[in-house]
């Protein structure tokens, strides 16, 4: 094998660096960028001498890179494999199954979960025992077939045009008249974690209030790349593209009836955690597709089926894919086959 260093980095070690007390001169923005890296140590389950960054070196430059962040699911501890990224020039050498394995062995296989998982870390987890399960994400576009005359580009843009008049005619028909308010957030209080708790009977990782709070008060990316994209010349930058979260309560005579994490870029408008009693169900659902409206939003993704096929109805996107995201889980996780999960931040929190 190459002559490679393996260097891992505690929670205490990563706090010092940025706030630029660190006496360790392999931690640099080089590695991990100072943001990136304070979301990840400001997570409120990290204790200071918690190893979070596993990290190989060859010739004092980082060829592989991983990170975890912890999490509190059904009052278990848990960690999450964040990021994970490798050099071109060093792929096949096994050093992603290195860095990995460095901190699994810390944390333990059973503790140890991944989202999103490229092919390559699929078989790494595999590696260790885990079990790889597949969700359904819902994913709606609005595709403009390209005209083939200046007149037929008039015809569709009329077209294009009296549809969103009918679609918000249709909008403003199903909730005016309904006592609604519109909350925006940065911070679940307690009332609204109570109706939270009270609607999460089908999460997969029910989330704590402190992790819900981490969620919104971090805007930007906890991840990067994965291993196969390596399209940037520093893998971990703070933000690839701007987007913003929001947490958004609604409420009927006073009394909060859903309440949704949104996550919004310039083109597209994503439902990330959502929560609504059964009876206001069109309420917000129908709040939710004022948001896409009022946004101008030409995509739009969601985990829910229900809430998939009750945009499709209105005809707002004209293209509606499924696409399959992957966790690998230890075996040991209870995995309730009528739970899905719901996730999170602007990238792939799970």
């Amino acid at each position: 094998m190459d002559n490679i260093e393996i260097k891992t980095y505690t929670a205490q070690q990563i706090t010092d660096w940025i706030d630029s007390k660190s006496t360790t001169p392999s931690l640099s923005e080089a590695l991990i960028t100072k943001t990136r890296a304070a979301a990840i140590v400001n997570n409120p389950y990290m204790s200071p001498d918690d190893p979070v960054v596993a990290a190989i070196f060859h010739g004092n430059q980082p060829v592989t890179f991983t990170a975890i962040f912890p999490d509190l699911i059904n009052q278990q501890p848990y960690v999450w494999f964040s990021t994970l990224w490798c050099h071109p020039d060093h792929r096949g050498k096994g050093y992603p199954l290195i860095a990995i394995g460095t901190l699994v062995e810390h944390y333990s296989p059973q503790k140890c979960m991944d989202s999103y998982g490229a092919p390559e870390t699929i078989e790494i987890f595999k590696y260790f025992g885990h079990q790889n399960t597949f969700f359904p994400e819902y994913k709606h576009t609005l595709i403009t077939p390209v005209p083939l005359s200046i007149k037929k580009t008039i015809k569709c843009c009329i077209k294009k045009s009296w549809a969103a008049q009918i679609n918000r005619k249709k909008l403003k028909q199903h909730i005016g008249g309904t006592d609604y308010v519109i909350e925006y957030t940065n911070r679940i209080d307690n009332p609204t974690y109570n109706f939270i708790q009270q609607h999460a009977n089908k999460d997969l990782f029910p989330r704590t209030r402190e992790m819900l709070n981490w969620i919104l008060s971090n805007p930007f990316k906890h991840t990067a790349p994965l291993i196969q994209k390596t399209e940037n010349i520093n893998p971990f930058p703070d933000n690839e593209e701007n987007y913003w979260l929001s947490g958004i309560t609604i409420k009927s005579n006073n009394q909060i009836v859903g309440f949704y994490i949104i996550r919004c870029t310039s083109q597209e408008l994503s439902v990330k955690y959502l929560y609504y009693s059964p009876q206001h169900t069109n309420l917000v659902f129908n709040t939710i597709l004022h948001h896409i409206l009022k946004l101008h939003s030409t995509s739009f993704t969601t985990r829910s089926l229900s809430l998939s096929d009750y945009i499709n109805s209105y005809r707002i996107f004209n293209h509606r894919q499924t696409i399959q995201i992957s966790y690998s889980l230890p075996p040991t996780f209870p995995v309730n086959p009528a739970a899905q999960p719901q996730g999170g931040d602007g990238d792939a929190f799970v």
